[in-house]
């Protein structure tokens, strides 16, 4: 019978190492506590003790079908790479998005998220069936849904986020090479989308991965962003050229500023020179800033058969950014109007994609 794992990291090792010093260690800053903790082995940072299970099953899920084939991919983009490239085809292409479309939904910060909307919607739940039931008050505020095991919440988004790689397969990649003395550092909830075009849209989901000029982002290693983004949108970097080298330092600064935004506590950094900057960040950018949470609903009304109906509405903004990277460009024809209201990229493909995954929970 083998081991089980009881120390399961959420953003995996392979990804860490990449940011190892040359002593073989990472650097990582604890922004909720203001602490930099002494330089340590990837096995011990962003990792909980059986954070997804104690069976292992969803560990060895990640292990088998999701980390390992994008590992196989992503090393080749790592400075340290040495071994033979694995061709970025199709199905390597698939594994990548797959790994990003499950990092998005499997750290403590996505969890917690998740917990928070549940704890929202029954609030609300509760307060007008005890407002129609003319409950008191106290009564109705001491009444809470609870789960008997919250962590089921996690291991099913984490695994049901699998599936959800169609809906970015449509993104272009492009790779931004750091030629500047600030490294990119990698924070505990790495992939980060970003919506330019949309930045000022009134809409409640607008910040959805599925929309019109979404951009998102996973740093490889201190030198290499991954960015998939819609070319329908934006221009990056030179026409035909799959990659941007960025000499300039407030590039680099968004960049990473998309981390310190994101991250829940800890960003883990390569040079211990980079430790004032790290600190000076976390400073000026709270952490979970990247997008402000929303929720309310409408007041019951008749829906006939003596039944009430009332609407419960949950929804994110994102941070709005000033400024934005100097390589990337809207395009003119895009520029000179406003965003359509009808913005989902691919409607036909989200509509089945939602009927594939409502199909698949029934079963």
């Amino acid at each position: 019978m083998s081991k089980k794992t009881k120390n399961q990291h959420f953003v995996p090792q392979f990804l860490l190492k990449n940011f190892m010093s040359s002593n073989e260690v990472v650097n990582i800053y604890d922004s909720a506590r203001g602490k930099l903790r002494p330089p340590t082995s990837v096995n011990r940072v962003l990792a909980e003790n059986y954070f997804y299970d104690k069976d292992n099953s969803v560990e060895h899920f990640l292990r088998d079908k999701v980390e390992g084939p994008a590992s196989l991919v992503i090393k080749q983009f790592s400075p340290k790479h040495e071994e033979q490239a694995v061709p970025l085809n199709k199905k390597s292409k698939i594994d990548v998005l797959r790994f990003i479309t499950v990092q998005l939904n499997r750290t403590p910060r996505a969890f917690n998220d998740s917990l928070e909307n549940i704890d929202k919607f029954f609030d609300v739940l509760f307060k007008e069936i005890g407002e129609l039931n003319n409950f008191e008050e106290s009564i109705i505020k001491s009444v809470k849904f609870k789960l008997n095991d919250p962590k089921d919440i996690l291991r099913m988004q984490t695994i049901e986020a699998a599936l959800n790689w169609p809906l970015i397969d449509d993104l272009e990649w492009h790779f931004i090479i750091n030629n500047t003395n600030t490294d990119f550092v990698i924070s505990d909830h790495p992939v980060v989308h970003y919506n330019w075009y949309l930045r000022d849209s009134k809409k409640m989901d607008y910040t959805a991965i599925t929309n019109r000029g979404v951009q998102m982002f996973l740093p490889i290693s201190p030198i290499v962003t991954l960015c998939l983004y819609d070319n329908n949108v934006y221009k990056l970097g030179l026409k035909g050229c799959s990659y941007t080298e960025v000499n300039d330092k407030a590039d680099i600064d968004i960049l990473n500023g998309l981390q310190f935004r994101s991250r829940d506590s800890f960003i883990v950094f390569r040079d211990t020179t980079q430790s004032e900057y790290i600190f000076s960040k976390c400073q000026l950018i709270s952490q979970n800033s990247m997008f402000n949470k929303f929720s309310d609903s409408t007041p019951p009304v008749g829906a006939g058969n003596g039944k009430l109906k009332s609407t419960q509405m949950q929804w994110r903004e994102q941070f709005k950014l000033n400024e934005w990277l100097s390589f990337c460009k809207i395009k003119n024809k895009l520029r000179r109007k406003q965003p359509l209201d009808d913005y989902v990229r691919r409607p036909d493909v989200v509509q089945e994609h939602r009927c594939f995954i409502d199909k698949m929970r029934n079963e």
